[in-house]
């Protein structure tokens, strides 16, 4: 196999991490009816109140995985070192979502973890986005930079009009981000055309 078909492949693990993700927390929250996602965080899970909590736990080593898996798809169509750079953060995102299920709720680095891999991932879309900028990938660049860029102004907004009512709401809110950037870059290397 050509390796652009292998890069190419790779930035699919993206959109299917989130769906792994998806069937994950479904898994896991039928272990766990007690769970709410209108009061409690994905992490509870996978932490010490909840029953089976590999399920949870090991999902996410598996969606840090295959986000990581994604890095190295957009490395490998990176067209400039910009890119490359934003690839390597969001190889580092991935393994941070990995350690969350390593590192799970009612561990002492959890609270600094799944924190760190939101921030990691925004600052990684907005370097892609630079770094699309620069090679002329105006309208990629620019949807990539705002879907990194907005976020954390967006969440904090929320909070202070109306509030969240669960971290899980505002954790999904965050991936729902993550997700975008990942189906705008197949759209992106997908159609050529800008």
């Amino acid at each position: 196999m050509k390796p652009e078909r292998v890069f190419h492949a790779l930035l699919f693990a993206g959109p299917l991490a989130f769906v792994v993700f998806t069937i994950g927390v479904f898994l896991a929250s039928q272990a766990n009816p007690w769970w709410d996602f209108f009061r409690d965080a994905f992490s509870d899970l996978g932490g010490p109140r909840a029953s089976a909590p590999w399920i949870f736990n090991t999902t996410l080593i598996v969606v840090g995985a295959l986000f990581s898996l994604y890095s190295l798809g957009l490395l490998g169509v990176s067209g400039s070192k910009v890119s490359s750079f934003a690839s390597g953060l969001l190889f580092t995102a991935g393994l941070f979502l990995a350690l969350i299920g390593v590192y799970p709720s009612g561990t002492p680095p959890h609270a600094f973890i799944p924190l760190w891999f939101y921030i990691q991932s925004y600052i990684g879309m907005c370097a892609l986005g630079l770094g699309l900028l620069l090679e002329r990938k105006t309208s990629c660049g620019a949807a990539l930079l705002a879907l990194g860029a907005l976020p954390i102004p967006l969440a904090q907004a929320v909070e202070m009009v109306v509030g969240w009512p669960s971290v899980a709401m505002l954790e999904l809110a965050g991936a729902i981000f993550i997700l975008a950037a990942a189906l705008v870059v197949l759209v992106c290397v997908f159609h050529k055309k800008e």
